[in-house]
């Protein structure tokens, strides 16, 4: 008898939703390690100066990282925003101030987003490389200047797009296209008009080597996301890089009254981030990745032999070296036989009950990806695995009839 899961969401009359996807944010990241929780129950019983407490967070972060500097944040998107506010106001007056003195600066701070005027405001970015999350640089006041095209960018184009009264950095994102440029180059052309490079590598956190790969490249400022491979509470998130550039996003982080200020972050949170990060230093990478994996040729074992549905395993590779990152089963299946495709059935896992999340065509995440849907047992608890199987074999059944 396989043993159901604990759902502590029955009492309030929710159902508890099966992550068989990834740390996704909308389902609320991941689980952290209970010595995370501890230490943010520790961190409640006492005050501390925040700036104070951020700067202690940042050592530790600059240290896993290979950075000059860090700075904990509220996720993900809110360091991305404080790295392109740090962009803008770099050579600005704003660089006389120090986060640790009594705040005096709020004047300048608040010129962000909306009174920019003299400010280098442009971010160029590969077409091929924009996402949902650019947004984030627009809401520190940035505007995004395209290179290139959807299918590729040359250096040409990087330089065409370059303006030395209005460009602020250069933006890239790990998981965007791989028609672009590769970093290493973006970084050249970049650093070649004494501008600094922001790197948005949110997911791109495993193995453990990856905290130090773009800042080794040369990149100035590094977004990773807290909340999701990290194991940190899910709103949650570093800013790593060059120390004067970390200095202007502090300036205008929380608690202070720039752009940051809305994003707060709580003192619990900072000490579990931190928390979250020397457990990650300490996994052996090897070792957790066997293990997956032999859970993921376990479920598509239970998947195979039934009419109309192929099973089998796959990978999400490392952006950086094209590494196996995360082993995941993936479903197919023969439309023309069963009546349903493959996003057919991920619809409706996720109207069940409970509601099963994998992922269709993530084609962020593996590179043969059309058609198929994925199974990331990474965050299934105990019991899930038999549960999805299940109801993928029912759905299957049920659609011949």
């Amino acid at each position: 008898m396989v043993e159901e899961a604990y759902d502590p969401y029955r009492k309030y009359g929710l159902r508890r939703a099966i992550n068989a996807s990834t740390c996704l944010t909308r389902l609320g990241g991941s689980i952290p390690h209970k010595d995370v929780f501890a230490a943010m129950e520790d961190a409640s019983r006492a005050y501390v100066r925040i700036p104070e407490l951020q700067a202690w967070a940042g050592e530790r972060i600059a240290e896993a990282t290979g950075a000059e500097a860090g700075l904990p944040t509220a996720g993900a998107v809110n360091a991305l925003t404080l790295a392109a506010a740090a962009c803008i106001m770099r050579g600005t007056e704003l660089e006389r101030f120090d986060p640790l003195e009594p705040e005096s600066w709020r004047h300048i701070a608040q010129r962000l987003p909306m009174h920019t005027e003299g400010l280098r405001i442009e971010f160029v970015v590969q077409k091929s490389d924009r996402n949902t999350y650019d947004h984030a640089v627009e809401c520190a006041g940035g505007r995004l200047v395209e290179a290139g095209t959807p299918e590729g960018t040359t250096i040409e184009d990087l330089e065409d797009a370059f303006d030395p009264l209005r460009t602020a950095a250069y933006y890239f994102t790990v998981r965007g296209s791989k028609r672009g440029l590769p970093i290493e180059a973006v970084i050249e052309v970049a650093h070649g008009h004494d501008l600094p490079v922001i790197v948005d590598a949110a997911p791109d956190l495993r193995p453990k080597r990856m905290l130090t790969y773009y800042t080794e490249r040369g990149a100035d400022l590094v977004v990773f996301s807290g909340g999701k491979h990290l194991g940190g509470p899910n709103n949650s998130g570093i800013l790593a890089g060059r120390r004067g550039l970390i200095k202007l996003a502090h300036l205008q982080a929380y608690p202070f009254d720039g752009i940051g200020r809305g994003a707060k972050m709580s003192r619990e949170t900072i000490v579990g981030l931190v928390t979250a990060l020397e457990l990650y230093l300490q996994r052996d990478d090897e070792v957790l990745f066997a293990a997956q994996e032999g859970r993921v040729k376990a479920i598509a074992e239970m998947l195979s032999g039934f009419p109309g549905l192929r099973a089998g395993v796959t990978y999400e590779y490392t952006v950086g070296d094209g590494e196996p990152m995360t082993p995941l089963a993936y479903v197919e299946l023969d439309e023309e036989a069963l009546g349903i495709d493959a996003r057919e059935l991920q619809t409706m896992l996720r109207k069940g009950d409970p509601p099963i999340e994998t992922l269709y065509e993530p084609s962020f995440l593996i590179e043969d990806y059309a058609g198929r849907m994925t199974i990331n047992p990474e965050y299934m608890l105990s019991g899930d695995d038999e549960i999805v199987v299940k109801r993928i074999i029912e759905i299957v059944e049920a659609s011949k009839t």
